[in-house]
């Protein structure tokens, strides 16, 4: 092989591997977009009982009343769900990230 097509292959290689490295970690800028989109969607669904007349469906939501009593040192079900939520998401970035480290040794 000649010298500039074995050059040419080595800088291919090194961009696909920093590609697959790149694909492999935590990306933020995907997280915010679904965030944004999950936000997008409980606007979009509050608007629409609001327009629909909210009276009707208030009375299905009321079951998840439950949801609000202190449960646990003055905390609701609801609160511990988010806290819940929130360590399960760092869970996984941190493991990723773990991951990601040992893999680069």
């Amino acid at each position: 092989m000649t010298r500039r097509r074995r050059a040419f292959l080595e800088r291919t290689h090194r961009a696909r591997e920093r590609a697959s490295r790149a694909s492999r970690e935590f990306n933020p800028s995907g997280m915010i977009r679904l965030a944004g989109l999950g936000a997008a969607a409980m606007i979009g669904l509050a608007v629409f009982v609001g327009f629909a007349g909210g009276d009707r469906y208030l009375d299905r939501v009321a079951g998840l009343q439950a949801l609000t009593r202190p449960v646990f040192l003055g905390t609701t079900w609801l609160d511990l769900i988010a806290i819940g939520m929130v360590a399960l998401i760092v869970g996984v970035v941190l493991l990723r990230s773990r991951r990601g480290a040992q893999s680069d040794d």
